[in-house]
């Protein structure tokens, strides 16, 4: 069969092809549903130009590779609507990344139409495809040309969302924080609602790369700008951020506007800060009431941080038998982690870490390395390289200042070692 660079004309690969397949124009016409007299007009080259659509399934009939035709029109045909109908077959097919991309490519240089609507329609498109893969070589593609064409709304747009896609790869949380603030330099280009979203997400990005500083200056942006529900999410934040860096008064203030929102979670944010903020006080028996009567009726996501706090209360008062009793009844477990959130990550390794220390306070050690080293790994999913490595140290501290089994802890820090090697193989 003739290749697709020596074919002058779709109508000689249908020609050539059917011909070498000794198979009648009455036959493929049966084969594929196209009426005969169009196909004889499309080998005649009468139809110099013949629909995608109408082309594709002689093809199919003749077992011409899907791939092999698309190049055929990649290459000769110029005409928007129609490299669009071929874009939307190629994704819809799941082909290789390299073909769509390609058909992409060549759509968005099509001379019939206007550079910015063509750039318009595609990344329109784009929010409908669900591979994620697809849709970042896409959004790429569109960065690319924009860039090249002087488009600064899709420059920005583009980068906006390859940005929500790759802030989602926790292990280059540092790298994609990075990506996702170089978009500053374009966030005129962005609608009010993206921005203020980025603005949203990158606060949560800073937070869980402890860069607290950073985290609130993004909140504060959201607060200039930011409907409602925005405002709320960014309050809870800066509340957090700014008693993670010791400025109380900040954070209190904040938890008063704080106190203003209804919706479900905020009310019970609100009760965990109050135990947090009584607990610095110095009121310990007080802080820890609070939650022990608060895990009775919190939802699922608050039982990870309440016992958390409540376990570390408890190890610092040195209350062991108190302690114990939260560890026999313990329902913070990995079920209730969401693995999409990085934060719900860190706090749960947070807590794991506080196990540790109980554990090798009641003497059990090979269960003190044990979440050691398990914590450690969740440190690892989220790119907490410092705590990660903090973690390990202190099991094999614990190990060499204890008389434990050598193999015992080889073999928990092997099993980190492979999970944690098959959790970068999968980034």
């Amino acid at each position: 069969m003739k290749t697709a660079s020596i074919i002058k004309t779709i109508g000689e690969l249908i020609h050539d092809t059917r011909f070498a397949s000794n198979i009648t124009i009455t036959q493929l016409s049966e084969l594929s549903g196209i009426n005969k007299s169009t196909i004889s007009r499309i080998e005649n080259g009468e139809v110099k130009r013949p629909d995608f659509s109408t082309v594709q399934p002689l093809a199919a009939a003749l077992k011409i590779p899907f791939e092999t035709l698309v190049d055929y029109y990649v290459e000769n045909e110029k005409r928007s609507d129609l490299l669009f109908d071929i874009l939307q077959a190629t994704i819809q097919r799941r082909s290789s990344t390299e073909l769509i991309c390609k058909v992409a490519a060549k759509y968005l240089e099509s001379p019939n139409e206007d550079s910015l609507d063509l750039t318009k329609k595609l990344y329109k498109h784009i929010g409908s495809i669900e591979d994620t893969s697809m849709k970042l070589s896409l959004y790429n593609l569109i960065i690319e040309h924009s860039r090249s064409h002087g488009i600064m709304p899709y420059i920005a747009k583009g980068l906006y969302h390859k940005y929500l896609i790759e802030r989602n790869d926790f292990l280059k949380l540092k790298e994609t924080f990075q990506n996702g603030k170089y978009i500053r330099q374009y966030v005129d280009f962005l609608s009010s609602e993206e921005r203020v979203s980025l603005y949203y997400k990158l606060a949560i990005h800073a937070y869980t790369l402890n860069y607290h500083n950073e985290c609130i200056d993004y909140c504060k942006e959201v607060l200039k700008n930011g409907e409602s529900q925005f405002k709320t999410d960014a309050l809870g934040v800066l509340i957090d951020a700014y008693f993670s860096i010791g400025a109380y008064t900040e954070s209190e203030l904040y938890l008063l506007q704080y106190r203003n929102f209804t919706y479900p979670y905020t009310k019970e944010n609100v009760v965990l800060m109050e135990a947090f903020y009584t607990a610095r006080r110095g009121e310990t028996v007080k802080a820890e009431e609070i939650l022990l009567e608060f895990l009775k009726t919190c939802s699922n996501t608050s039982i990870i941080p309440a016992t958390r706090q409540l376990l570390q209360l408890y190890l610092q008062e040195n209350n062991i038998e108190a302690a114990k009793v939260i560890m026999e009844n313990d329902r913070a477990t990995t079920s209730l982690v969401d693995e999409r959130n990085p934060l719900v990550c860190a706090t749960y390794a947070d807590y794991l870490q506080i196990k540790g220390k109980y554990y090798m306070t009641v003497g059990d050690i090979d269960k003190s390395i044990e979440h050691m080293v398990e914590c450690a790994l969740w440190y690892s999913k989220i790119d907490d390289l410092s705590k990660e490595k903090e973690a390990l140290n202190t099991a094999m501290h614990i190990h060499f200042m204890n008389n434990v089994s050598p193999q015992s802890t080889l073999d928990k820090l092997r099993e980190y070692y492979q999970r944690s090697s098959k959790l970068e193989g999968s980034s």
